[in-house]
């Protein structure tokens, strides 16, 4: 089983100090694979920050509005388990257009759009050159306590989750994981085989 250790800011965020986690497994007869990097970590009472950047140049760039078919265009993902104990799960997909897909619920089906949640949105951020693209998420505290009914205070905590590169509509169809995923379906949408996170509280 895959993890990954991170950590709980108190104060500033030193992304010196977040380990760097890669996406090395491709699957369902993945065209390419790409060099996917990505950086986890919590602000303590604040939310949670990820950064991830792929290699990735012949982009495909269609969707425009929240809650499109991203997938289909050059796409990163984030599925969390956000409370220890708890089956459902949030998923974060990001395309390189900046437009984003957000969805909770305890299975592949019969998911809700977080928006139709709670009036919390994340943050979304992208950026392209010639050797790439990156994306940046900042989900706040408040969002993840609406969906659970729990208070969330990022702090140090064990959960599960995945991160993932895909593009069903690419020049290069491809679906990378962190996690090891061997059933389609449910695809990325297996919280069974989601890998560990362990966050620790750092100054």
């Amino acid at each position: 089983m895959q993890s990954y250790k991170t950590y709980s800011f108190r104060g500033d965020i030193d992304w010196q100090a977040v380990p760097v986690g890669k996406i090395r497994q491709y699957f369902w007869n993945s065209e390419k694979e790409y060099d996917v990097s990505f950086q986890m970590c919590f602000a303590k009472n604040t939310g949670i920050h990820l950064r991830m950047f792929c290699n990735e140049t012949a982009l495909r760039a269609t969707t425009a509005a929240r809650d499109e078919a991203v997938y289909e265009d050059s796409c990163m993902e984030m599925f969390l388990c956000a409370l220890e104990g708890r089956k459902e799960y949030v998923n974060f997909e990001i395309s390189v257009s900046g437009a984003y897909l957000c969805q909770f619920g305890p299975e592949r089906e019969g998911r809700t759009f977080v928006k139709e949640l709670t009036e919390i949105a994340p943050t979304v951020k992208t950026a392209s050159n010639e050797d790439g693209w990156s994306a940046e998420l900042f989900v706040p505290c408040r969002l993840i306590s609406d969906l659970y009914g729990e208070a969330f205070t990022a702090s140090a905590c064990r959960l599960k989750g995945n991160f993932c590169k895909c593009g069903d509509k690419t020049r290069y169809i491809h679906y990378g994981s962190f996690a090891e995923m061997t059933e389609l379906p449910p695809g990325f949408h297996n919280p069974a085989r989601f890998a560990d996170i362990m966050i620790e509280e750092r100054d």
